[in-house]
């Protein structure tokens, strides 16, 4: 059978369309990818796609072009999994293809259209939709090989956190964020002089922006976060797709999101157009950040899930001291820290989501 997916951000490809192309190459399926286009871009995702053993990769292109060309994708199934779903349609209807969507956010019910979700408190939001996992989770135990766990050394010394940084796949915040997050370092530091810090980045990472995090003192690495997260103590990230590799590794953390990265954080459509004008544009990308606060309460996805907080976050006016203080008053909680450990890994939920994924698609 003849399968294609379409997927767009580095987060959606490399944590839900990787287990899916092994699960699907497992069956024998033939698999063809499309990458869409996406305000999220890390630049990468055509490298690492390259990497999933598919049959015939597409894209990433201009929307135009690339919605003229999924009409010509002759397919069995389509499953879209990131990404604007009026590709998917498109796709479904020309190839005359049942479409199976898997998401995390609210989606309206589409006639005809299969809509998957992780957690069943997902599915409060999204009508007619199934419960299946966390492909997240089904990513990370791909992570976990001999020769990854084996290469990933991290002596722990006694009384001395391991922390990690992770910047987000972004060049744009990455960037804005090297300098800022040198002045953490040096203010944890300040306060826990024996911490190890190390800073997280992807396998696709630039050799030329590898050296340039060398060079600030914040001792990047490559690794696998399944491998990566399981060796640490406590880390520091921003709200996106690694808060449930964080959560699914039993890893506390502290989430944060200043306000002055607002202008640095995409913004899709009309909105994203005008989110670049002076003066405009950051009242745009501020009233965004606050709908998503009112519709959700939490920036954080282990806390939406939950319905309370689990993991640790911050938003709006934060400094490097503030974000000193509370690590190094979580540090010192190990009850607090053994319970967000405990809670994280019963939110966790089974893993091959992946395989039932291509079990509900193939049905159709």
């Amino acid at each position: 059978m003849r399968i294609t997916i379409l997927t767009n951000g580095p987060g959606e490809l490399w944590g839900w369309v990787r287990p899916v192309a092994a699960e699907l190459r497992k069956r024998g399926h033939s698999i063809s990818l499309w990458l869409l286009p996406c305000p999220f871009s890390s630049g990468h995702e055509r490298e690492a796609a390259s990497l999933l053993g598919v049959d015939k990769l597409e894209g990433p292109s201009g929307a135009s072009r690339t919605w003229s060309e999924v009409t010509h994708e002759k397919t069995d199934r389509v499953i879209q999994m990131g990404g604007d779903i009026a590709f998917g349609l498109r796709m479904s209807d020309s190839s005359n293809a049942p479409l199976t969507c898997y998401t995390y956010g609210p989606r309206k019910q589409i006639k005809g259209v299969k809509i998957l979700t992780a957690y069943e408190s997902q599915t409060k939001n999204i009508p007619g939709v199934t419960a299946i996992g966390d492909l997240v989770k089904d990513a990370l135990e791909m992570d976990m090989t001999p020769s990854a766990l084996s290469q990933w050394k991290w002596p722990q010394k006694e009384n001395s956190p391991r922390i990690l940084f992770l910047p987000g796949s972004r060049p744009a915040i990455r960037n804005a964020a090297r300098e800022w997050l040198t002045d953490v370092k040096s203010k944890i530091l300040a306060k826990i002089p024996n911490a190890r810090i190390r800073t997280l980045f992807s396998q696709f990472m630039p050799e030329s922006e590898f050296a340039s995090w060398k060079k600030s003192g914040l001792e990047p690495v490559r690794a696998g976060a399944g491998a990566a997260m399981r060796e640490a103590d406590y880390a520091l990230t921003q709200p996106g797709t690694n808060n449930f590799e964080l959560m699914h590794c039993g890893l506390p953390a502290l989430v944060v999101a200043p306000e002055n990265f607002l202008k640095y954080i995409p913004v899709a459509g009309v909105l994203g157009i005008l989110s670049n004008l002076p003066f405009i544009g950051i009242r745009i990308r501020r009233a965004g950040a606050m709908r998503i606060l009112k519709r959700w309460g939490y920036i954080s996805l282990p806390n939406r899930i939950a319905d309370h907080k689990v993991m640790n976050e911050m938003y709006g006016d934060v400094t490097p001291e503030d974000i000193a203080e509370e690590i190094h008053e979580e540090l010192n909680n190990p009850e607090g820290l053994k319970r967000t450990r405990e809670e994280f890994l019963s939110l966790s939920g089974e893993s091959g989501a992946a395989s039932r994924l291509c079990d509900i698609a193939a049905a159709e």
